[in-house]
């Protein structure tokens, strides 16, 4: 089975709203991607400085996401020494949390952490690391997500080769965890994402901008 999840780049509070408003009308997973200008080139929501009331109203539920009734988020935590801030994620109410294994010299922490609050935790990689790099944590964690370029952040980034290859050797190691790809995700490269063993595809632009989202979505499904 195929699961497809909308991806979300949030630059401010209303830009975020529109688009998850947009998605929960046929998904109920969104993954939500989130970077510090320290691990990525650039800011989102709320490194950047904008509407940071709100993320802070989130951390103490006296707000709650968009749709949250209907659709359970994921964060994509795209940001340096991701355990000293995943808490506070958990916090605002995220049903998974991604962090990268390039991005900290302690990941074990942030399994702990996850683990501890009840929260699935995923594995994000980089098509130019080294897959032997997640080995001690395989066992520990709910998926793996391979990224389809080391550019990060950014939709509408082609799909590279060697992410492809980097799928087809996880799944050959560890054929029966969940792999998802992000980035470079769409119609045209469903079928080779998927026979090369991806069973989670993760697609931002594809979906977000087309003219009838909902298709898209249904079409990276089938």
């Amino acid at each position: 089975m195929i699961q497809v999840v909308p991806a979300i780049i949030p630059k401010i509070k209303e830009q975020f709203e529109e688009e998850i408003n947009k998605v929960s009308k046929f998904a109920s997973l969104v993954q939500i991607d989130i970077s510090d200008g320290v691990f990525t080139s650039f800011k989102t929501w709320p490194y950047n400085g904008r509407d940071t009331e709100y993320f802070d109203k989130l951390k103490t539920e006296e707000e709650g996401w968009p749709k949250w009734e209907d659709v359970d988020f994921e964060i994509h935590l795209m940001v340096q020494s991701p355990e000293e801030v995943v808490l506070d994620w958990i916090r605002s109410g995220a049903s998974a949390i991604i962090a990268h294994i390039e991005a900290t010299e302690d990941f074990q922490k942030v399994i702990d952490i996850c683990k501890e609050h009840s929260v699935a935790v995923g594995l994000a990689i980089k098509p130019k690391t080294d897959i032997a790099l997640i080995a001690p944590f395989v066992e520990q964690i709910d998926f793996i997500q391979c990224m389809g370029s080391d550019s990060l952040g950014k939709h509408g980034m082609e799909l590279e080769d060697r992410a492809v290859e980097q799928i087809k050797a996880l799944h050959a190691l560890y054929p029966e965890r969940i792999i998802g790809i992000d980035i470079g995700v769409n119609t045209d490269t469903k079928e080779t994402l998927v026979e090369a063993g991806a069973s989670k595809l993760i697609s931002g632009s594809a979906i977000l901008d087309a003219d009838y989202p909902e298709e898209v979505f249904n079409e990276l499904s089938e």
